[in-house]
């Protein structure tokens, strides 16, 4: 039979784990315990105060609603075992991104380096336009400039349209497409060339406010008429570090028996505002 003093004290214990339980609880999990929540039912993704309230929701930083300029760097390794002549490309791209409202406008160049050959890419200069058409359906068009600073003979500019379509059938998934047309430029000097479409969809989910993934496949056209299209499946994540700092790993594979190509990147962003 318990004594009155183990009854007080079992009493202090179960009422403290109470308390601490009611101090912890977070029913919409946005990191704001519901006893100072004042906003107890804010969206997943949003990015809240201190007081619980949306401040503003969590999109990658392509789909930013608010200004800001990103600079990111980023590393990749390429495998293309049917090439003997170029078994693999490392390849290092800078890039410099400004949004502002539905707008954002991005510059893009890059160093590549095999065992035979290396050289600055070619550089893209890209406008993008984001329309809402639903409040879970965005709709994307854009135009790119492809700068001919590749030095081989024959490179010219080349310029490209592009459209993506993004739904958000819940609050942590996004299912995407996007279609691409670009109009070749170059001289033929040996094989005869084309313009090129590509086409991507995939889904993604964000896992946390900082930690989002995806899985795409893609079907792209070569600009060289002799060669077929590339069709791969592609994998990226995204973590943003801080408020300022966020990284991407990236990985494609080509799923044609015939093709043995393979693709591994790693990109470090800042956020200058």
């Amino acid at each position: 039979m318990m004594t009155t003093t183990k009854i007080l004290l079992l009493s202090l214990i179960l009422a403290t784990q109470s308390h601490a339980q009611s101090n912890t609880k977070d029913q919409d999990m946005d990191g704001v315990p519901d006893n100072i929540d004042e906003c107890m039912q804010t969206p997943f993704l949003d990015v809240v105060n201190a007081k619980g309230c949306s401040t503003n929701t969590l999109a990658l930083p392509e789909n930013k609603k608010t200004d800001g300029l990103d600079f990111s760097v980023g590393y990749g390794v390429s495998n293309n075992e049917d090439l003997v002549s170029r078994d693999t490309q490392y390849t290092t791209k800078v890039q410099l991104s400004y949004y502002h409202d539905n707008w954002s406008y991005s510059i893009r160049t890059g160093y590549f380096k095999t065992d035979f050959e290396s050289g600055i890419q070619d550089t893209t200069l890209k406008i993008k336009r984001r329309f809402k058409l639903q409040e879970s359906l965005k709709l994307g068009l854009g135009v790119g400039v492809k700068l001919p600073t590749y030095n081989f003979v024959g490179n010219n500019t080349d310029y490209t349209f592009y459209s993506s379509l993004t739904y958000y059938p819940a609050e942590s998934v996004s299912i995407f497409a996007g279609l691409s047309h670009t109009f070749v430029n170059d001289d033929q000097i040996v094989t005869p060339l084309q313009d090129t479409t590509n086409f991507y969809a995939g889904i993604g989910y964000f896992f946390t406010r900082k930690f989002y993934a995806n899985i795409t496949y893609s079907n792209a056209q070569s600009k060289f008429t002799t060669e077929h299209d590339s069709k791969a499946l592609m994998s990226t994540i995204y973590y943003k570090i801080n408020d300022k700092w966020f990284t991407t790993l990236s990985y494609s594979h080509e799923i044609q028996d015939e093709d043995l190509h393979n693709s591994y990147g790693i990109k470090f962003g800042y956020s200058i505002w």
